[in-house]
C-alpha cells in the first residue's frame, strides 16, 4: 500500500517489488538454537541468500517480467536481517545493484573490511560512490542495534562512501521501516 500510494501521488516512479523469504539456509530458523552466536551458520545464512538472489530470483524476475537488466534500475532494500542482507548482497555486487537500503540492519559482525571486501580502501570507495546512486542507511535512536549501525556509517565514511544516514527517534519496529520505506522509495530510479 505505500509503494502504490507513493506512485499514484507521483511520489515514486512504477516499479516492481520482489520479496524472498530472506533466510539463505532454513538451518538458521531452526527452534531453541541461537543463530546470531553460531558465527559461521549467520555467515552461511547471509551467503546463500546472496547466492540464491544473484542466480535464482533476479534470473527468475527478469525471465517472467519486462524489466531492465540494468544495475542502475535495480536496488534492494530491507529491515533487520534483510538490512543487513542488503547490504551484503548490494554493496558487494555494484555491478548488480546501484541502489542500497538498509533500515534497521541487524546481524552484521564488526569485521567491516571482511564483510565488504569492495570497499576495503578509500581508492575503492571512491569507486564505489561513481556506480552507487544512493546507500541509505536508517535506524532508531531506541534500536539495540543503533551502534552497529553507527559504526558501519563511521567505517563507510572512513572509506569515503557517500551514504545517507538516518536516524529517528524509535525502535526496532514497523513504524520505523514503514516511514523509512516511503522515503527512500520516493528517490528511487529518479
Amino acid at each position: 500500500m505505500i509503494l502504490d500510494n507513493l506512485i499514484a501521488q507521483g511520489k515514486a516512479k512504477p516499479m516492481i517489488v520482489v520479496m524472498p523469504l530472506g533466510y539463505g539456509t532454513m538451518d538458521f530458523v531452526r527452534p531453541g538454537q541461537n543463530t546470531w552466536a553460531d558465527t559461521e551458520l549467520r555467515d552461511r545464512n547471509f551467503k546463500k541468500f546472496t547466492e540464491a538472489l544473484l542466480s535464482e530470483v533476479i534470473p527468475k524476475v527478469e525471465s517472467g517480467y519486462r524489466v531492465k537488466q540494468d544495475r542502475n534500475a535495480r536496488a534492494i532494500a530491507g529491515l533487520s536481517m534483510g538490512g543487513s542482507e542488503s547490504l551484503l548482497a548490494g554493496l558487494n555486487n555494484l555491478d548488480k545493484f546501484s541502489w542500497v537500503g538498509a533500515f534497521s540492519s541487524g546481524g552484521i559482525p564488526e569485521d567491516f573490511p571482511a564483510d565488504f571486501p569492495s570497499l576495503d580502501s578509500e581508492a575503492k570507495g571512491a569507486k564505489a560512490n561513481q556506480q552507487l546512486h544512493l546507500v541509505w542507511i536508517a535506524c532508531g535512536t531506541d534500536d539495540h542495534l543503533i551502534t552497529l549501525n553507527r559504526s558501519l556509517r563511521t567505517w563507510l565514511k572512513s572509506r569515503g562512501v557517500q551514504h545517507t544516514a538516518i536516524e529517528t527517534p524509535g525502535g526496532h519496529g514497523w513504524m520505523l521501516w514503514r516511514r523509512n520505506l516511503a522515503d527512500f522509495a520516493s528517490l528511487l530510479f529518479r
